[in-house]
């Protein structure tokens, strides 16, 4: 910032630093040749002052004025190891990231280019291919019809969800539906033997006392069946042949056997799949176990479950309008934990 001299305030200065000097001996301008000159400084600062906003503003009018031709094909060097060409619209596509300014044109100037002048992405190729590719399915996507982000192998999956949150593009390919209702809250247990707590965005089902009973749970508020939803279950302790069920219900208050209710969905140990509170069994699902790890989706009225422990996935579909998540319990000592699905962990389910 520019410090301005307030002339107003000069009087007594100048009669002091008359004074000072004249008592030093020292030969000074009379109080009007210094009264002159500090006029002479205000001048230039003013037209200092001036010229800069002039700049200012003329350079605010040139980006607002500025545009780049959609159509130009840019060319990108991917570490060193892949050519990859597309329309500078493209690549601009998901607006107010890093990477769409990147390649709008305005900061043409600031881009690290190889010898041949194209721009040099120091990333791993692949990763970069996947988001140009997804941003080329995204350009022509169908609005009944969403194009699904891309998939990469495991061992990259950590490292691309970075490269992505470092281009600001974490949002774009993976939605704002990775997180449950933030006012999730378990309601209507059926049993004084269940007891939940809540930290950290996480919530802790435990299942108490000496008598074995089917013990239901469920969370309010219910889903709307017009988003998608993304969530996981850790179970934290399930002896080896203990009963567990966990899936979904729209009857807020079934009886203690939810799991049999004519709007539950979901699956439970020994083989059972439930469809409507039937046990169809036959999907292929076999029992849940301790330290195994549940991804769910419910999307377009279909529930998925995809276990991580099997690398197995199992889907129902048709679940009603405005569903909750519902547990059953019947053993003792059986530890449940309730959170949202991280992007991460929805990448690695394929979703």
């Amino acid at each position: 910032r520019r410090n301005y001299i307030d002339i107003s305030k000069t009087e007594e200065s100048l009669t002091a630093m008359t004074k000072i000097k004249e008592r030093k001996g020292v030969n000074t301008p009379s109080k009007d040749e210094l009264w002159a000159q500090l006029q002479e400084i205000q001048k230039q600062e003013l037209a200092a002052m001036k010229e800069e906003k002039q700049n200012l503003e003329a350079e605010k009018k040139a980006m607002e004025n500025f545009k780049a031709d959609p159509s130009d094909i840019i060319t990108i060097d991917a570490g060193g190891q892949l050519i990859i060409r597309a329309h500078r619209d493209t690549l601009c596509l998901a607006e107010d990231s890093t990477f769409s300014h990147m390649f709008s044109g305005r900061w043409e100037e600031s881009c690290v280019r190889d010898k041949h002048g194209h721009v040099f992405l120091d990333h791993d190729p692949e990763m970069i291919q996947l988001i140009v590719n997804h941003l080329r399915a995204k350009k022509i996507e169908d609005p009944t019809d969403p194009v699904l982000p891309p998939t990469i192998s495991k061992d990259k999956s950590k490292s691309f969800h970075i490269l992505l949150k470092y281009f600001g593009l974490e949002e774009f390919f993976y939605g704002e539906d990775s997180d449950l209702p933030s006012d999730l809250q378990p309601v209507a247990a059926t049993s004084s033997y269940i007891t939940t707590s809540h930290e950290e965005g996480k919530h802790r089902v435990c299942r108490g006392g000496n008598v074995n009973s089917f013990s239901f749970l469920g969370f309010s508020p219910a889903l709307d069946g017009e988003r998608s939803y993304f969530w996981k279950c850790n179970i934290v302790t399930l002896r080896n042949e203990d009963w567990l069920f966990l899936g979904l219900i729209c009857n807020q208050n079934p009886s203690q056997n939810s799991y049999s209710d004519s709007t539950s969905f979901g699956w439970a140990s020994s083989t059972q799949h439930y469809i409507a509170g039937i046990d169809t069994r036959g999907d292929g699902w076999t029992k849940f176990e301790q330290g195994e790890v549940l991804y769910f989706r419910l999307q377009d009225h279909v529930l998925t479950m995809h276990s991580t422990l099997k690398n197995l996935s199992f889907s129902i579909p048709n679940i009603p309008n405005d569903p909750c998540i519902h547990f059953n319990l019947y053993h003792n000592n059986t530890v449940v934990e309730l959170e949202p699905l991280s992007m991460l962990e929805k990448s690695e389910a394929g979703w």
